[in-house]
């Protein structure tokens, strides 16, 4: 039989196969994404272009917050593993780094810096409207408690 439990406590493997298709709809985002840019020939990178997408999709409704919230958390915990061929690179190229090392130090610091800012930003302001939204949500089941009390 079905309890109550079971549907609200999925198994850990179902979890797990919740998040994996969450991180594939995020990819599939970044994908499409990724080439519209390169189609329309856009002078920002395909990642920026998805962020803008997704935020649009959010906004709309047309995909809900937690359809992605377990991917990007597990994105985001491991993402420290995404700079490992960044690393790689500059080991391989120490010749280039002798001679524009400051260049090139100074165009990945600021453009680490603005993909940082610029994220932050928007995890916030995305995390307002959530709030906003479940406040919302809140006080109008209340207001409805409040309504259906004052009938009886």
């Amino acid at each position: 039989m079905f309890s109550a439990t079971r549907l609200t406590d999925p198994s850990p493997a179902m979890k797990w196969v919740r998040v994996v298709g969450q991180v594939l709809l995020l990819s599939v985002i970044w994908f499409v994404a990724d080439r519209g840019a390169k189609m329309l020939e856009l002078p920002i990178s395909g990642g920026i272009f998805g962020l803008g997408i997704l935020v649009v999709l959010l906004l709309t409704g047309v995909i809900k917050p937690g359809w992605i919230e377990g991917g990007a958390e597990l994105i985001l915990a491991n993402m420290l593993l995404y700079f490992i061929p960044l690393v790689v690179s500059v080991v391989q190229y120490t010749d280039l780094l002798e001679a524009e090392g400051l260049k090139l130090m100074l165009a990945i610091g600021i453009g680490f810096v603005s993909v940082l800012l610029i994220t932050a930003f928007v995890v916030e302001w995305i995390c307002q409207l959530i709030r906003k939204r479940q406040y919302r949500n809140i006080t109008e089941a209340r207001r409805n408690r409040a309504f259906v009390a004052g009938q009886k």
